[in-house]
């Protein structure tokens, strides 16, 4: 009778020692490793290769869903880099088993074996109607004279519309289907909604056509913005920026300060004054990139003040991906951008892109700043003194 009565005094000996953070059952950030979940009608997919090698998490997600797929089903997809042999073969088998299969590249895919036959197959195995466009250069019209910046000028999409089994679906990513990528952090998210759906069809058409025009409607830049509840997506190019209007609308107090980003590359003066704004008015920001020289700039001293160098880091990143616990137009709350575009000129006003943001979602952004700082926590201050110079936006 005595050893179950020591066993509960050490149980209770060991839970009064652990921190409370240990057993609290308020809503936490999940582990912050490699891995997908699932809530409210919308998935997550994380990649973490400090934690699992060559990590495939985001990577092989695409794969999984062509799987699903069968006849009466759809899938649209627009990417800018495809060299991977497993989303190939899981979306030719998806098309021979009957579903409609349509596929917006950039020229890049063509520089490749794997890009090559997927175009032939999809294109060989249908016919009967069009199913590839290989964009050179941007699909849509510049929202810029030119010319357009170094590497810029892309479809840059990393983009899916997927109706499968009856879900419809709006799926964005940081990552290209392409063998790098299983080396680099990243990030997967698919909502369920039927009118983001038909936004992204709409969109998926008019790079299809390359036209801003289809079916005689032609979008301008208010056309490329969808809002609905907590849910609000752009796509670009555009002169209207979904993160940038997000950034001005923040402010923090005590409780509520938290500005998370994680960018692979940050090259946009107005950006980094925003991010400088928030950081000498009460707000806790931090910024990982993934090249040295990016974090010198962002370091760099402004009229505004400066971001200390402690609040910037670098690692092997691909992210693009913003989590907020603050004010958004005077209310806390938890926010989450994230989507395809760095902040460059070119993603901006160059290149075709798609950017997320959901408000009011204490879930998916505990799940995006667990990723964060699984990457900070595997980052490192910058190593080279090399200060770049970086154009403005024309």
């Amino acid at each position: 009778m005595r050893r179950p009565f020591l066993l509960l005094v050490l149980l209770v000996v060991v839970a009064l020692a652990l921190p409370a953070a240990a057993y609290d059952t308020a809503p936490a950030a999940r582990a912050g490793k490699t891995g997908c979940d699932a809530a409210g009608g919308i998935e997550v997919c994380f990649s973490s290769p400090p934690t699992r090698a060559d990590d495939p998490t985001v990577l092989a997600r695409p794969s999984s869903l062509f799987d699903d797929a069968g006849p009466g089903d759809t899938i649209r997809v627009a990417m800018f880099r495809w060299d991977i042999e497993a989303p190939t073969k899981a979306l030719v088998a998806a098309q021979r088993r009957g579903a409609e299969v349509y596929l917006v590249g950039d020229d890049d895919l063509r520089l490749n074996s794997r890009g090559r036959r997927l175009i032939e197959k999809i294109e060989g195995q249908d016919p009967a109607r069009k199913n590839v466009t290989i964009c050179r250069g941007a699909c849509l019209p510049w929202r810029a004279p030119g010319p357009f910046p170094d590497s810029q000028n892309v479809q840059h999409l990393k983009f899916y519309v997927t109706d499968i089994g009856g879900v419809q679906s709006f799926i964005t990513s940081s990552a290209n289907l392409e063998d790098r990528q299983y080396r680099q952090y990243n990030s997967f998210l698919r909502i369920e909604d039927p009118a983001l759906y038909r936004f992204g069809t709409a969109y998926f058409a008019r790079l299809f056509d390359q036209s801003l025009t289809v079916g005689g409607r032609t979008w301008n830049d208010r056309s490329k913005v969808f809002e609905s509840g907590s849910v609000t997506a752009a796509v670009y190019p555009s002169r209207r920026d979904l993160l940038l209007s997000t950034l001005r609308d923040i402010s923090c107090r005590p409780g509520a300060r938290d500005v998370s980003a994680m960018f692979a590359v940050i090259q946009r003066a107005d950006v980094r004054a925003e991010l400088v704004r928030l950081s000498t008015r009460g707000c806790r920001v931090r910024i990982i990139t993934t090249r040295d020289t990016v974090e010198n700039w962002l370091e760099a001293r402004l009229p505004q003040g400066r971001l200390a160098r402690s609040a910037v880091r670098t690692t092997l990143t691909h992210d693009k991906m913003l989590a907020v616990h603050a004010r958004f137009r005077g209310r806390p709350t938890f926010l989450t951008v994230t989507g395809t575009s760095n902040t460059t000129c070119g993603g901006l006003l160059y290149n075709d892109e798609v950017m997320v943001r959901i408000v009011d979602n204490r879930w998916v952004h505990d799940q995006y700043a667990a990723h964060f700082e699984d990457a900070w926590a595997h980052s490192h201050q910058s190593r080279s003194r090399v200060m770049p110079v970086m154009k403005p936006c024309r």
